[in-house]
């Protein structure tokens, strides 16, 4: 994994690429937080510095969804118009991307295709994450498939009401922590992710990253990209 200012990177298994933005590359949001105005510029920054065609990002709206990006719909940090908590593509050139200021963002990664998810309690709930392993199954066939956890809200940090322990089938555990890395990595194996990885970092406590917990409305969005290289 390299690190540089701005972002974490490193090889996806299958030979693609996944970056983790942290907050000196600017909010990437084109409606939250702090200076989002300047969201497009900072996401064509971004896809210029990857050497991509295009930035494929949606609307999210803490759903299923994974769209499957068949053809290049746009250019630069143009998004799409329709909703969606994840992206797949087998297309080279294109970036699958999705932000995130304490939900989880998730890269997935086999030969000839790549996704990138955004998963907080609600779609870890809906089934994001399995989703977003059927979208590279669709894409590439029976390849093993691999996984790296960005970061997002840690345990240390992340405490919740009995909804959510509810609605994540936690009701046994602990009353106020939730621990969404370790929720994730067992979805992940239970969808037959072969091998799982994390980048660490809290996003609550950590102030590399933006968080909505610590910062509210002023909170801008870091991005999750996942591309073929």
């Amino acid at each position: 994994m390299s690190s540089a200012e701005g972002e974490l990177e490193l090889t996806l298994p299958g030979g693609g690429r996944a970056l983790f933005t942290t907050r000196t590359a600017g909010n990437l949001s084109l409606s939250a937080g702090a200076e989002h105005e300047r969201g497009l510029e900072r996401r064509e920054e971004l896809c210029e510095s990857l050497g991509l065609q295009w930035l494929c990002a949606s609307p999210q709206v803490h759903g299923r969804r994974v769209q499957r990006v068949r053809e290049v719909g746009g250019s630069r940090g143009r998004p799409c118009a329709a909703s969606a908590d994840g992206h797949a593509t087998a297309l080279r050139g294109v970036g699958t991307m999705v932000l995130a200021a304490d939900c989880l963002p998730v890269a997935l990664g086999c030969a000839g295709a790549v996704a990138m998810v955004h998963a907080g309690w609600r779609g870890l709930a809906a089934g994001v994450l399995e989703e977003g392993v059927l979208a590279l199954r669709e894409l590439a066939g029976e390849e093993t498939i691999g996984a790296v956890v960005g970061p997002g809200a840690g345990v240390c940090c992340y405490e919740v009401g009995p909804e959510v322990q509810r609605a994540l089938g936690l009701v046994s555990r602990d009353a106020r922590h939730v621990d969404l890395r370790a929720i994730a990595h067992e979805r992940l194996r239970g969808a037959g992710v072969d091998h799982v990885l994390d980048v660490r970092g809290c996003t609550i406590c950590d102030p590399r990253f933006f968080s909505h917990r610590r910062e509210g409305s002023r909170a801008g969005r870091q991005a999750g990209v996942a591309w073929l290289s």
